[in-house]
């Protein structure tokens, strides 16, 4: 027996498609989140004398791209089939979101921003000042912003890749 065309996609609990995708993202987007900082986290512990902090950021990436993909698929747009041609078809958004991360994170380090952001903090009175060598490797703020950049270019890129309404044309609606 043939599936109907607008069957509900397969996700992770049926209960979900009880909550609007546009709401489902961000669910998503927060355990990619979290999964991905523990990833980045323990890559800078491990490699952080070795490699400059981009390079650890987009190993970091490129390793969680299939879990971010497999979660995001469970939880926003259903499980793809076939699995691998969709997550094919997903990997540039993800290669590029790395290069961008990368980047920004090149740029945010070299501009001292966690340092900046701290300094603001404390001026406006939001943390307690704090020896400058507590936080001198810290690269919490930089890696939050480059979170934020990427999400941001992910989301938007995900939602034109994987929506799966039809697009209706101009034709379409003359005939």
């Amino acid at each position: 027996m043939s599936k109907p065309s607008d069957a509900k996609p397969r996700l992770l609990h049926q209960s979900l498609h009880d909550i609007p995708q546009a709401m489902r993202f961000p669910m998503a987007g927060l355990i990619n989140t979290i999964g991905f900082m523990t990833a980045l986290t323990v890559g800078d512990s491990l490699l952080q004398d070795k490699m400059a902090a981009s390079t650890i950021y987009s190993l970091s990436s490129i390793l969680y791209l299939p879990i971010g993909h497999a979660v995001t698929s469970l939880i926003v747009f259903g499980w793809p089939k076939p699995y691998l041609t969709n997550l094919l078809m997903n990997l540039p958004i993800g290669m590029s979101g790395t290069a961008i991360g990368s980047f920004c994170t090149g740029m945010l380090v070299s501009y001292n921003f966690d340092a900046k952001i701290i300094g603001l903090l404390q001026t406006l009175n939001l943390v307690a000042l704090q020896r400058e060598e507590e936080h001198e490797d810290g690269q919490t703020y930089t890696n939050i912003m480059v979170i934020i950049i990427t999400g941001i270019w992910g989301y938007i890129l995900s939602v034109m890749v994987n929506d799966s309404k039809p697009k209706k044309r101009k034709h379409d609606k003359e005939s």
